[in-house]
């Protein structure tokens, strides 16, 4: 006859006589780990732990609503890019006389990584890359202030192209107008609908492409010019030296300021016809004397077309490198519909056909449809394998849990969400 086994102890179970509070000691593993600590931890100050989980979860979401959201992230180095026009000279003389002048006068600038240029016909580009983490501010800074060691030809004004990354076109439009010609949208874009969105806050420059630039042409005739003795220089000159007011100070009389004005510049056709050359035998020698006066169009250099249009007028809005994109795009839109609606003639309109903000809605939906897919998925496959619905849903919700605290660092990091950095996540 065997002796009676004494009863095994049961791991985890409660001493008795123990107060409800005392943690249960562990007999299988004596020394738990420190998420064993962290977990028993949670579960005796549940109230704090509630506590810090709605505040996680509420500054997760403020995180979020401050944002920049963004279709993709902007990978470009700091650039700087130098832009100087030349017009009526050959690539060959750009590059010996304005395009190296600005390499010299940029070599050694402070966090400087590539240099790389570009010569054209009448336009020399100078693009500067910095290294990574240089603050564009600074760069730009750096470039500034040796722009005046350039030695360019006389009337050559080297330029710095405004700050966007190559990722920064957001808006495009067109003019369209069944009663005008595109010579005549060409001028509405570019004395009152660019005018309009460089007004908005984030837009870094406005390109416009398309329709003939108006000019004011003097056609000489080289008879009557060499019969007055004049050359076409000297027209140019005169014509020059006649287009501007001058100032003459003020008399009082009567107690009453009475400023004086010379009023010269022109304003038609007729004023330039009339501009005095020169005075022969007592006698004024005028522009209509020696040619006429006509409005015609600055030679083409590219022509734009947009569906049936052969020659159309676009306009296309550029980001400042920095901006959120939702916000400088709501601006963009409100000064399209003031545009359509009041600035314009009736029968001129803006019609946009590339608007990022679509493209922003639709990753932010294919992100979330993901997201909700996810959770289910995550939620069915651990109810299935565990036979516990409860402990499916503790997991689904340290899932937007988690999102939410990935917000916090992205906020924190001032990184945008973007189909990368979210879809990550």
């Amino acid at each position: 006859m065997s002796a009676p086994v004494p009863d095994a102890p049961i791991p985890n179970a409660p001493i008795p006589n123990a107060p409800p509070d005392a943690p249960i000691p562990n007999v299988l593993n004596p020394h738990p780990s420190f998420v064993n600590r962290i977990v028993s931890a949670a579960l005796r100050q549940r109230l704090l732990v509630t506590m810090i989980a709605i505040g996680v979860a509420g500054l997760g979401v403020w995180s979020f609503k401050r944002l920049p959201v963004d279709a993709y992230p902007d990978l470009s180095p700091p650039l700087v890019e130098i832009v100087t026009e030349w017009p009526g000279h050959a690539a060959e003389e750009v590059e010996r006389l304005v395009t190296v002048p600005v390499e010299q006068a940029m070599n050694g600038t402070s966090g400087l990584k590539v240099m790389r240029s570009v010569s054209l016909y009448g336009l020399s580009s100078v693009r500067l890359t910095f290294v990574d983490g240089t603050d564009n501010y600074f760069a730009r800074q750096r470039v500034f202030e040796r722009l005046p060691d350039i030695s360019a030809p006389d009337g050559v004004t080297p330029g710095v192209s405004p700050l966007f990354s190559p990722s920064g076109l957001v808006y495009r439009y067109t003019l369209q107008s069944a009663e005008r010609s595109p010579q005549e949208l060409k001028v509405l874009q570019d004395w009152v609908v660019a005018r309009e969105y460089k007004g908005v806050a984030g837009v870094a420059d406005i390109a416009s492409l398309g329709g003939e630039t108006t000019q004011y042409q003097v056609i000489l005739n080289p008879a009557l010019l060499a019969g007055v003795g004049l050359s076409v220089p000297a027209v140019g000159e005169a014509l020059a030296a006649n287009n501007s007011n001058a100032g003459g100070g003020f008399y009082a009389e009567g107690g009453q300021f009475y400023y004086v004005r010379g009023l010269g510049r022109v304003a038609s056709t007729d004023d330039i016809a009339n501009t005095v050359l020169a005075i022969k035998n007592g006698a004024p020698i005028l522009v209509k004397d020696v040619g006429t006066v006509v409005i015609g169009q600055a030679p083409r250099l590219g022509q734009f077309g947009f569906n049936s249009h052969n020659d159309a007028v676009e306009g296309i809005v550029l980001l400042t490198k920095g901006e959120q994109a939702q916000t400088v795009l709501k601006g963009v839109q409100t000064v399209t519909a003031r545009l359509n609606n009041t600035l314009l003639p009736r029968d001129v309109k803006v019609v946009p056909y590339y608007d990022r903000s679509e493209l922003i809605h639709l990753t932010t939906k294919t992100v979330e449809d993901n997201l909700v897919r996810g959770i289910i998925l995550v939620v069915v496959v651990l109810i299935f394998f565990l036979y516990n619905v409860r402990a499916g849903l503790i997991v689904a919700v340290t899932i937007p849990f988690a999102l939410l605290f990935a917000f916090i660092c992205l906020d924190l990091k001032h990184i945008p969400a973007n189909l990368l950095s979210i879809g990550a996540i």
